[in-house]
C-alpha cells in the first residue's frame, strides 16, 4: 500500500470518521417524537438507509478523492475460499453454544412482513458496505502504516469496536465470535487489498443469520 504523507493526520481522520459514524444515529433525538420512532419495527432499515449508508459513502468517496487509500478493489472469489468456510465453522459453533439465545434475536423474529424485507436488505446489502467502510477501512487503515504491531493493533481495536457495536447482543459468546468474525474481515481485506472482498463476504455472512432466522 502507498505510504499515507503524514501518518498522524491520516490516524485522526480515520478514527473522527468512526466517531462520526457512531454519533450519526443520535441525529434521530433531533425528530419530533424519537421515543416512538425508537420502538418501531423499521427502526434498524431506517439508521441503515438514511444515515449510515449515505454518511459512510460521502466520507469514502471523499477520502478515496484526497487520500486514496481504501480502494474498492477487484473481488475474487477464490480467495474468499477458505474465509468463509471459517466464517461458516464459526456460526454453527455459535450455534451449538446456543450464543444467539439473545433476547434481540426474539425481538427480531417477531418482525413480519415488508417491515422485514426491509430488514433483511438492511442486514444483507447496507450493513456489509457501512461496517466494512468503518471497521475494515478507516479504522483499520489508522494503524496499518506503523509496521506489523500497528497493523495487529489496528485489527485487535477494529475488532473490538465491532464487536462492541453490535451491542443488541447480551451472550459474551456472541460478543466474542463477532470479535473473531472482524480480524476475519481484516485479514480478507488486508490479504486481498479489496475493500469489496470483505464487502461481499460479510454480505454472505450476514445472509445465512438471516436465512436462519426465517427458518
Amino acid at each position: 500500500m502507498e505510504f499515507p504523507k503524514d501518518r498522524i493526520y491520516h490516524s485522526v481522520i480515520c478514527v473522527l470518521a468512526f466517531i462520526g459514524y457512531f454519533f450519526s444515529s443520535f441525529s434521530l433525538l433531533l425528530t419530533p417524537a424519537p421515543a416512538a420512532l425508537l420502538q418501531s419495527s423499521y427502526i434498524i432499515s431506517l439508521i441503515s438507509f438514511f444515515i449510515y449508508l449515505p454518511y459512510c459513502l460521502i466520507i469514502w468517496f471523499s477520502y478515496q478523492k484526497n487520500i486514496k487509500l481504501m480502494p474498492l478493489g477487484r473481488l475474487q472469489w477464490s480467495t474468499l475460499k477458505a474465509p468463509f468456510l471459517a466464517l461458516l465453522g464459526l456460526y454453527f459453533i455459535s450455534l451449538f453454544l446456543g450464543s444467539e439465545d439473545d433476547s434481540w434475536v426474539t425481538e427480531i423474529e417477531s418482525i413480519t412482513g415488508f417491515a422485514f424485507f426491509l430488514f433483511a436488505l438492511s442486514v444483507i446489502f447496507i450493513a456489509p458496505i457501512t461496517e466494512e467502510i468503518i471497521f475494515r477501512g478507516f479504522l483499520l487503515n489508522a494503524g496499518m502504516w506503523y509496521g506489523n504491531i500497528g497493523k495487529w493493533v489496528a485489527i485487535i481495536l477494529s475488532s473490538l469496536l465491532f464487536a462492541a457495536m453490535h451491542v443488541q447482543y447480551e451472550s459474551l459468546t456472541t460478543f466474542i465470535i463477532i470479535f473473531i468474525v472482524g480480524v476475519v474481515f481484516c485479514l480478507v481485506r488486508i490479504g486481498t487489498r479489496s475493500l469489496i472482498s470483505s464487502i461481499v463476504l460479510h454480505g454472505i455472512h450476514n445472509t445465512i443469520s438471516v436465512v436462519f432466522l426465517m427458518l
